[in-house]
């Protein structure tokens, strides 16, 4: 088994930055990237480099609240997932890009 990256929000904005272990995530934006709640997820604060772990928690609609981070921060939220040698042949990761409203603006594939 061999860990993949299976999905990324790109461009997400900090609404909220209180103190939490999870990621609030506006619900679209949790279908859109196909991840569940209580699902664990790499964080990248594109402002800091650091990067941290977090599980999902659903949040209201827009919100991205994520622990150790300030609000307006754009971040990268990474989904990872384990295939077997024979499954990563035809892997695609799927690029969720959202706007400074954290509006989907886009979703694609990338091999």
């Amino acid at each position: 088994m061999r860990r993949f990256v299976r999905s990324v929000i790109q461009n997400a904005t900090v609404t909220s930055a209180e103190r939490s272990v999870a990621l609030r995530l506006d619900p679209m934006l949790m279908r859109a990237m196909e991840v569940r709640a209580f699902e664990d997820v790499e964080i990248v604060n594109i402002a800091t480099g650091a990067r941290f772990s977090a599980w999902v928690e659903e949040g209201a609609a827009a919100e991205v609240r994520v622990p150790q981070t300030r609000v307006g921060d754009v971040i990268t939220i990474v989904s990872h997932g384990f295939l077997h040698d024979g499954q990563t042949v035809g892997h695609k990761v799927r690029v969720v890009t959202v706007g400074p409203k954290n509006e989907v603006v886009s979703i694609g594939e990338m091999s």
